[in-house]
């Protein structure tokens, strides 16, 4: 059986056939792309549903998250609405009411940047609870909050040094405040509560509505060999239902170098990108590498990977056919990660490799043309523009003009693709190309734009969660763009968005999300 999907303005994003009016789909695939009246087939074999005049896009791809991560959270506290420091024990309190003692108390979305009424610290917790331990994640992912019963389990005391790469939070007095950065989070993480599959695959059921009524059909995600386990069964039980690119940690990486595989291997459901780095931390946790201290601070962030230990890595994994995802925030961080891929420039060539930097924040005028003398791409995330305005202009002051330089980028060549950090951000693509648009904080049209020369158009942002997040993943010949052969994920808005401008944007809505060609959610 055919379907046949008529009666739209479809915009294809093929430069050979820009728009066509109907797409019949055989099985998971498109078999034919342009005017209805052209199809001949008995009626019988085809099922006929009208787009209703919508305009349809390939599907959207979220270019950077930890999708994993976003599922569970279905079944973990969130404090991402929280104004204060009291709503947030207060939501703590009441959650932990559900669970029996000695049970892990995950979760997270705090952001202490905007409390009026204190700061986080164990104290505080243990005022709730010594029986559970409890670890939370600020908002940018980068800080953990533990109470004291997660500190003994993980055995940290007042005595212990700082891990290479991260650090414990310290009062005055030089005890432990219950928080820690960076690295030091993985040895919490080594020892909180461990995910099961069956918790996996109940998680994912619940989130994969929230995707489809967005537009998204792909996701690239940040997670660890444990997560790609879980997805391989997901996929072998036919119960994974987005398409994920996996950026697996360099940690990982001779288990998956000895099993012989490389950047690109997979299927139309689940591959492997790049290894994931990470070489400094955030700007909401004021760890990003910067070159110089930030303002009010006597600090210039944190080096989680110094640029020789970079370069080995790099040379180790591009030897063995894998290309580079690469955390780089700081302008220092963003700068030592061209050096290092600049160093197996030659490697990568030979073996048609596709770096990427992830975030690429802060970027000096010195290192912006060397994305494209490199052929890197910078996978950003606009809606942290809209997050992080304030904070930008606080930490960096004059230097806030090298942050997010979205049209700096395009101008000079460079390809982007854009994602949202889910959970760190809102995941709606729709936003985030009005965020890429506007650059106004909080997406207040009352706010004013944001380093206005920065801004983008809108078929520039709708190519960077489209085409080019294909490309990146190295599956531009079965999406990213509508033409026969390819995948049958689209995305169905209710007006035409590369037509829209900052004040009808925000009027465009989801009508219908199809994958593989089977409509997965259809608005009211």
């Amino acid at each position: 059986m055919y379907k046949l999907f008529f009666n739209g303005h479809i915009h294809t994003l093929d430069e050979d056939m820009p728009f066509v009016t109907a797409l019949l789909v055989h099985g998971d695939r498109y078999a034919y792309c342009g005017d209805d009246n052209e199809i001949n087939l008995p009626q019988h074999l085809v099922h006929r549903i009208d787009l209703r005049g919508g305009h349809v896009y390939p599907g959207f791809t979220d270019c950077h998250t930890h999708i994993a991560t976003v599922a569970l959270n279905k079944e973990r506290i969130r404090l991402d609405q929280c104004q204060t420091m009291m709503q947030a024990l207060q939501k703590i309190q009441d959650h932990i009411q559900h669970f029996p003692a000695g049970s892990w108390i995950l979760g997270g979305g705090w952001n202490a940047n905007l409390w009026p009424d204190g700061k986080p610290d164990k104290l505080v917790l243990d005022q709730i609870t010594t029986a559970h331990p409890i670890v939370l994640y600020n908002k940018d992912g980068h800080t953990q909050w533990m109470n004291s019963k997660a500190l003994n389990l993980c055995h940290f005391n007042d005595e212990t040094a700082d891990p290479p790469g991260g650090r414990l939070g310290r009062d005055a007095r030089n005890k432990l405040n219950g928080l820690v950065f960076e690295k030091a989070c993985d040895i919490v993480n080594s020892y909180a509560e461990k995910t099961g599959l069956e918790q996996l695959r109940r998680c994912m059921e619940m989130l994969y509505p929230d995707l489809y009524a967005l537009g998204i059909t792909s996701v690239h995600s940040c997670e660890s060999l444990e997560i790609w386990s879980g997805f391989q069964n997901l996929l072998f039980e036919n119960a994974l239902k987005i398409r994920i690119c996996m950026h697996p940690p360099i940690e990982n990486a001779d288990k998956f170098i000895n099993a012989r595989l490389c950047s690109g291997y997979g299927n139309e459901w689940l591959r492997i990108g790049g290894f994931k780095y990470f070489v400094d931390g955030s700007l909401g946790s004021q760890t990003a590498e910067m070159f110089d201290n930030f303002e009010l601070l006597d600090h210039a962030g944190i080096e989680v990977l110094t640029e020789s230990t970079l370069s080995d890595q790099l040379q180790y994994a591009v030897e063995n056919r894998f290309s580079a995802t690469v955390h780089a925030i700081g302008d220092k961080a963003n700068h030592k990660t061209l050096n290092a891929i600049e160093r197996v420039s030659n490697l990568t060539l030979r073996y048609g490799l596709r770096h990427r930097i992830e975030h690429a924040q802060i970027i000096r005028d010195y290192d912006l043309g060397r994305f494209v003398q490199l052929n890197v791409t910078a996978s950003m995330q606009p809606l942290h523009i809209a997050d992080d305005v304030r904070i930008a202009d606080k930490y960096l002051g004059k230097r806030s003009k090298f942050a997010y330089r979205i049209g700096s980028l395009l101008r000079s060549g460079a390809r982007i693709v854009f994602g949202s950090d889910m959970p760190i951000a809102d995941p709606d693509p729709l936003k985030g190309i009005r965020a890429a648009l506007t650059r106004r904080y909080l997406l207040d049209l009352n706010e004013p734009k944001w380093h206005e020369y920065e801004c983008i158009e809108i078929p520039a942002a709708l190519r960077a969660y489209t085409s080019e997040a294909a490309y990146v993943s190295y599956e531009e010949q079965i999406k990213g763009t509508i033409e026969v052969g390819k995948l049958a994920d689209f995305v169905v808005l209710s007006d035409d968005l590369e037509k829209a401008n900052e004040l009808t944007l925000s009027d465009i809505v989801v009508k219908m999300t199809v994958l593989g060609g089977e409509t997965v959610y259809r608005s009211e």
